[in-house]
């Protein structure tokens, strides 16, 4: 009995492991398509993904289109240095 504990608790182990390496390559994946966020291009859900944006900030960044760059982002209330120093590797202007 006590080696069908050990086995059955190694499998859910195994178990436990797999699923949290695949959840893991998933994320991993997902994160490596999305590629930056382009402020001049993205709807106000995608700009809700980045780091310390809400609701609220999303719609000012989208009224304040065009931005020639990134730092351009400091204009909008609410969005001060560290912000923009937070999200400076997720976004892009596009060809700007």
């Amino acid at each position: 009995m006590a080696s069908n504990d050990r086995r059955n608790r190694m499998l859910f182990l195994g178990l436990i492991a797999a699923f949290v390496l695949v959840v893991g390559v998933l994320l991993v994946r997902r994160w490596i398509d999305s590629g930056p966020v382009d402020l001049n291009q993205a709807s106000l859900e995608k700009l809700e993904t980045l780091p310390g944006i809400g609701p609220e900030t999303a719609k000012a960044i989208a009224k304040g289109r065009p931005y020639e760059t990134i730092d351009d982002l400091q204009k909008v209330k609410g969005i001060g240095p560290a912000t923009v120093e937070k999200i400076r590797e997720k976004v892009t202007v596009g060809d700007r």
